[in-house]
């Protein structure tokens, strides 16, 4: 199966997802939820391709099951924010985004160990493991951004570093896409 396709719209979903991300730059309440209900409907689409995708290996069908119950545990938090503002309500709120959260970079994990385990035998002109760094590199951005921000109070730039370890695997993946883009184009080439 060509995967191509899927793999220019997962991106296009991931793009979307850390342009939105930006909206919590914003403190007003309305710019906040209009990207979190973006955001929502990106990794609505990053399920629907996972789950074109989940045919293709077990990790994409694992990658699928976690970005499934990620996208309903994100749901039921946002529904929360429409039912109250009590304490208990806020910290079921607060439970189930980091529920959400967990399988989300669970849901990450499978799939770009999915992605990577295909690079040799589809023979991508791309570095085997390299891909495995977009789940990486957003970890390590948040716990430096997180360590900068420790020691120097309100610094930009923890923003920054949060910033390009956030756009890094959009660069990743697009090469890894030109790369299946190629070889699809032309299988006989090696």
């Amino acid at each position: 199966m060509k995967i191509y396709p899927s793999l220019r719209l997962l991106w296009a979903a991931l793009v979307v997802s850390a342009v939105t991300g930006l909206g919590s730059l914003f403190p007003e309440n309305g710019v906040s939820l209009a990207a979190s209900i973006l955001n929502l409907a990106a990794y609505g689409v990053v399920l629907y391709i996972l789950h074109r995708l989940s045919e293709e290996s077990a990790r994409f069908g694992r990658a699928f099951s976690c970005q499934l119950i990620s996208l309903v545990l994100s749901i039921l938090a946002l529904a929360c924010t429409f039912m109250g503002t009590s304490d208990m309500m806020v910290h079921f709120m607060v439970l189930l985004m980091v529920t959400g959260s967990l399988f989300s970079l669970i849901s990450q994990y499978h799939m770009y160990w999915a992605l990577d385990e295909r690079v040799i035998p589809c023979g991508y002109a791309y570095p085997a493991r390299r891909i495995r760094w977009c789940f990486y590199t957003p970890l390590i951005g948040a716990v430096a951004a997180s360590f900068i921000q420790t020691l120097f109070y309100q610094n930009p730039a923890a923003l920054v570093v949060q910033l390009v370890c956030q756009l890094a695997p959009l660069v990743l993946l697009w090469q890894y896409l030109r790369a299946v883009k190629n070889r699809e184009d032309d299988p006989l080439h090696m």
